[in-house]
């Protein structure tokens, strides 16, 4: 008896402890995983624009030696990113669809708009997350699984209280 007492107020609720920790370390990016393209623009890269002063300043020495493109060349998408990033006060957009000059930008690249070079880069690339699918239902089952493990030791003292009641009534 003394063995299950220990087992029942002691171990189970460390171990439900342990279970419900891990569960929320699977479940909480989990379900990030899930809802992630929800709530923000994953797999959108970030292009940032330089104006044409930026630029001269520093490709001033040396010609540029990157690749040259016009803002015509470039997808809707990034027309659009291009634009954006000239109107933000930062100088960065998201470039949110089509990016087939992708690869030329992310080396730097000089978009020729209005006549005026301008230095373009990728700063940042935004990936997703990415999650095994099971990671949060399993999650959520350890957490679950867990509670139960920390809640054993009253239902082991309300079933055995029961119990001696029960054969308090038996011997009457």
């Amino acid at each position: 008896m003394a063995d299950e007492s220990i087992l029942f107020t002691y171990v189970a609720p460390f171990v439900g402890v342990l279970v419900v920790a891990v569960g929320i370390g699977a479940a909480v990016p989990g379900g990030y995983a899930i809802i992630q393209e929800d709530i923000t623009t994953c797999d959108a890269p970030t292009m940032a624009v330089e104006g044409p002063e930026e630029t001269s300043e520093r490709f001033s020495e040396q010609g540029p030696s990157l690749t040259t493109l016009d803002y015509e060349e470039l997808s809707d998408a990034e027309q659009t990113a291009f634009d954006d990033a000239l109107a933000d006060p930062i100088g960065e957009a998201r470039v949110e669809g089509e990016f087939p000059n992708g690869d030329t930008i992310r080396n730097g690249t000089i978009i020729v708009y209005e006549g005026e070079n301008h230095y373009t880069t990728v700063v940042a690339e935004n990936p997703c997350f990415v999650a095994p699918q099971l990671q949060f239902p399993l999650g959520v089952f350890a957490i679950i699984f867990g509670i139960v493990g920390i809640l054993s030791p009253p239902i082991y003292r309300k079933l055995v209280d029961l119990e001696e009641r029960a054969n308090v009534e038996d011997r009457r």
